[in-house]
């Protein structure tokens, strides 16, 4: 028996020292807002042919490593991933399972929404409308920035201004890259004065009439700029840049160009890191429109976006991808079949954009053919879209914005159910038959 006990004893000690040492030499290698946690796991032992170790407890799940003693990870709650597993002491069947006593790890903090799902699960992950820009590991070997410790402080959420939720994944030397993993809180419906009553094309005729209430024309250049420096930039723990909207990557910066903007090595997984940096989206095409104003400085369907999936796009008119795409990103941006899919996190924003140009635009003397099939074959899913993902509070602050920079508003975000009074077949824009008038006018035939 005391042969036994001091077995035991030994063993205990052996596996103990292992584990401290590796924690000790792991502190030295987090990256900035680490915090120590205390972990107090049990080693489980099990004996016979195929016999894998493992370590488990508060804090710890346990991720058997054949051969490697102990090996363990760490809750979500405290870091996405992390594995120490030391070289294997030898085990001695005799001695049944060992309490380690607790020791001090130093962890860092991420969001439990930003963690990947650990064996056994993860009940309480966050939920979200959509996937994350890019999962958690596997990242590039390029970052973005090295923030302050607001970003690690483990006291408060990761968020924008608008309340929209992000990730910071810590990387090499302090290091991190950010995307998104949750839209803003939904905004409240606000009524839109005019419509009160209508419906269909009634109500469609009055939305033209108020989307283009004020409306001030700018130069391309000074809507580039407005976007850049205003729209579309946000403010994430202090830290101010711009979200790409094909991607949902963060890139940190104070210009109010594109190319103040670049993508560094490829985060968002295309194969082509953009180190020009962004330009602007035109949700409405401008060859459509022969890149005329005020369409083309209209921001209202303008958005920020990495250069490459934007010449990806194209023309293309939007659509749910089939099949193997032949362009896709981490963020679920797809090209296929003839139609571009944009991810979820900006498939109501692209909508109600489309919406607004369509209302404001139907009756423009640039309103041709082309733009006409471009638009039918899209109605019914870009009303889908609107109504699957409503305006959240980022898209309800840049309406404001907008007013108070371009003097109109696009009613389709205050109030998103307009779209669904409309409906479809008032929608539609019906081509003379053979023979009739149609020229780039727009002039179309009249409506049921």
């Amino acid at each position: 028996m005391a042969q036994a006990n001091a077995r035991r004893r030994v063993h205990t000690e052996s596996v103990t020292r292992l584990l401290i040492s590796a924690l000790a030499a792991l502190s030295f290698a987090l990256p900035l807002g680490a915090q120590t946690v205390r972990v107090a796991p049990t080693l489980q032992t099990t004996y016979g042919p195929g016999y894998v170790p493992g370590i488990t407890g508060p804090g710890a799940a346990i991720v058997p490593v054949p051969g490697a003693i102990p090996s363990l990870t760490f809750s979500p709650s405290l870091v996405p991933s992390l594995v120490l597993a030391p070289p294997a002491p030898a085990v001695n069947p005799e001695i049944g399972p060992v309490e380690l006593r607790t020791v001090e790890a130093l962890i860092p903090t991420v969001p439990a929404a930003a963690a990947p799902d650990l064996p056994g699960g993860n009940p309480k992950r966050a939920k979200t409308p959509y996937a994350a820009a890019t999962p958690v590991d596997g990242w590039a070997k390029r970052f973005n920035f090295q923030p302050g410790e607001q970003f690690f402080d483990g006291g408060r959420p990761i968020k924008d201004q608008t309340g929209a939720m992000f990730t910071a994944v810590p990387k090499d030397g302090g290091t991190v890259r950010v995307h998104i993993v949750e839209r803003a809180p939904l905004a409240a419906p606000k009524a839109v004065p005019g419509t009160e009553g209508l419906t269909g094309k009634a109500l469609l005729d009055a939305l033209s009439a108020i989307s283009a209430r004020g409306h001030k024309q700018h130069e391309y250049k000074e809507a580039s700029q407005f976007i850049f420096s205003k729209a579309d930039h946000v403010v994430i723990n202090g830290v101010s840049g711009v979200v790409d909207a094909y991607s949902g990557i963060f890139v940190p910066g104070n210009g109010n160009s594109g190319g103040d903007y670049p993508e560094p090595g490829d985060p968002n997984g295309d194969g082509f890191p953009d180190k020009a940096g962004m330009n602007i989206e035109h949700t409405w095409p401008q060859s459509l429109f022969g890149k005329a104003l005020p369409m083309r400085s209209d921001v209202h369907h303008l958005m920020a976006t990495f250069m490459h999936p934007n010449s990806v796009r194209g023309h293309l008119p939007f659509g749910v991808v089939t099949g193997r795409p032949d362009y896709e990103n981490k963020a679920g941006a797809k090209r296929g079949g003839g139609v571009f899919e944009p991810p979820d996190a900006v498939k109501g924003r692209v909508a109600r954009g489309l919406l607004y140009y369509y209302s404001h635009y139907k009756d423009s003397r640039v309103f041709g053919r082309t733009s006409v099939v471009f638009w039918n074959q899209q109605i019914e899913l870009l009303m889908q879209w609107n109504r699957q993902f409503p305006p959240d509070a980022f898209e309800a602050r840049r309406n404001d914005m907008v007013e108070q920079w371009q003097g109109n508003r696009n009613p389709f975000i205050d109030d998103y159910t307009l779209a669904d009074r409309v409906g479809k077949d008032a929608f539609r824009y019906d081509i003379a038959p053979r023979g009739a008038d149609f020229r780039s006018s727009g002039r179309r035939s009249s409506r049921r």
